[in-house]
Order: structure tokens, then sequence, then C-alpha cells
């Protein structure tokens, strides 16, 4: 399924955007917007037209299911109080644009936090891969191979992210 995203930034600072994408598309962007709420700070896109907003302690869910002209439609809206000046664009680097990276950009924005990001791409020869980039731009983990369903990559990446935390760390100590 290809993957439609607007962008919209209006001249009060409200950011709006809209994606049209495959489950596993959406998920990750939600995944990115929880990742924000757990740092404290959330990223909206890369580069000059980033936007990133701090996150309380404490705030508001709002969850609404309704149907509607033959559309089923889920609502989630986050809320909390706002101070002057709390909404502004992110002083973050651009990331180098490759084709077939992750649709949306939502995530942490707390650098120090928040150092890399997870791409699903398509390859030279049309297989799906995955990779961890820095945000400099390097390139720390790779699929290691290619995957000819898109559903097998974001499995293969959902196990990295889910495995790694737990992950043992060894020496090789032969000489």
């Amino acid at each position: 399924m290809d993957c439609t995203v607007v962008h919209r930034v209006s001249r009060d600072d409200d950011y709006e955007s809209e994606l049209t994408a495959s489950r596993e598309e959406i998920a990750a962007v939600l995944s990115g917007v929880a990742d924000g709420i757990l740092t404290g700070s959330i990223r909206f896109g890369d580069g000059a037209d980033a936007v990133a907003v701090d996150v309380p302690d404490e705030l508001s869910l709002e969850i609404e299911l309704e149907t509607e002209d033959d559309e089923l439609a889920l609502e989630l809206e986050l809320e909390w109080p706002t101070s002057a000046g709390e909404f502004a664009p992110s002083p973050m680097e651009a990331l180098p644009d490759e084709a077939d990276a992750l649709p949306a950009s939502v995530g942490a924005a707390d650098a120090s936090r928040s150092l890399a990001r997870f791409e699903l791409f398509r390859d030279r020869n049309e297989e799906w891969r995955w990779r961890l980039r820095h945000r400099n731009g390097n390139v720390i983990a790779n699929s290691g191979e290619g995957y000819t369903r898109k559903h097998n990559a974001w499995k293969g990446l959902r196990s990295v992210m889910r495995n790694a935390p737990e992950a043992e760390v060894t020496e090789d100590t032969t000489d």
C-alpha cells in the first residue's frame, strides 16, 4: 500500500498531519507519539519544518469511537495546559532524505533520550529492510537481510525494539 502524508503548519504554529498508510506504518507513528509522551517531549517532522512540544507529567486523554457516513472513526485527543512559547519549531538537524523511509516522523524530541530512529525502506533489489539511523545520519544497525514482504520487515524491526533492552552483552576474548 502506498502512503500519503499531508503536513500543515499554520500561522498560529498549529501543526497538522494527515497520513494514509498501512496498519504497521500507522502503528509506527503512534509508537513515536508514545515515546515522546514517555520522554516528556514530542517531535513532529524533521528538519526546518520540525515542531516540538513539551509534555507535562499529567495530561488528559479523550478516546472517541464513532460511525459517520459509513466510516468508523477513532479519535485520540491529548490535552494539557500550555504556557507561552511552549510550542515552537524544533532546532533539530535535518536527516538525509531517502526514498521509502518511514512516512511520518514523530517521536521523542529530547535529543538526550532519542538519538536515533528506525526506518523501513526498499533496497535496490526491491526487498524490504529496516535500519536504525542516528540523528547525525549514520546507520548504527540494520536488518542484515532483505524481506520479500514488508510485514516481515516490520516484524523483525519490532522484535529488535522489544528484545534489545534485555539483550546480553558478551565479549569475544579470542585474540
